[in-house]
């Protein structure tokens, strides 16, 4: 089933024995396209903690709410936000461990990327049975929502953290 990522943020996640958290970011690999990590919010509010849980943990339901086949105990052991970083948390010029994958991207922080001819990036369809991006959603409009067209993943070159831009191969000629 196709899901916005911004509809995807913010729902409640249930663990085997009961609620855990909510949803507040995926991470995915810029080059497959394919999701690595749901980041779980514990919904403590101190210390607050964000873990990063594999959607091979998630199991299909049809609530509304994400389920996962982990207990809440499991869940609380799952590796921490800055143990695999993406790549805009790299950047952090506090960060002095050990750089990260130069390709896993926040679905958050990539939604506003420029894409230079087109307007900007909207929106992310997420396909949650594979847990691949199926597009990106582009709005032309500058200050009010304008036009939106999708964008294939195979049709990105690249995610620019520099510039804030995901690049688009130069579209072909039939």
């Amino acid at each position: 089933m196709l899901r916005s990522a911004k509809s995807l943020r913010g729902q409640p996640m249930v663990a085997r024995d009961g609620p855990i958290g909510f949803l507040v970011d995926l991470y995915f690999d810029d080059r497959t396209c394919k999701v690595r990590y749901l980041v779980l919010d514990t919904g403590r509010p101190m210390p607050q903690r964000q873990v990063l849980v594999a959607p091979s943990h998630v199991v299909p339901d049809e609530d509304g709410r994400i389920h996962v086949s982990l207990t809440r105990r499991q869940l609380e052991k799952c590796p921490e936000l800055d143990e695999d970083p993406p790549v805009y948390l790299q950047h952090d010029l506090a960060r002095l461990t050990a750089p990260g994958d130069p390709h896993l991207r926040s679905a958050e922080v990539v939604m506003g990327f420029a894409v230079p001819g087109r307007g900007h990036l909207r929106d992310i369809l997420v396909d949650t049975e594979a847990w691949t991006i199926a597009s990106f959603v582009v709005d032309n409009g500058v200050w009010l929502p304008g036009k939106r067209s999708l964008i294939a993943p195979r049709d990105v070159a690249a995610l620019d953290w520099i510039e804030r831009a995901a690049l688009t191969r130069p579209e072909t000629r039939s």
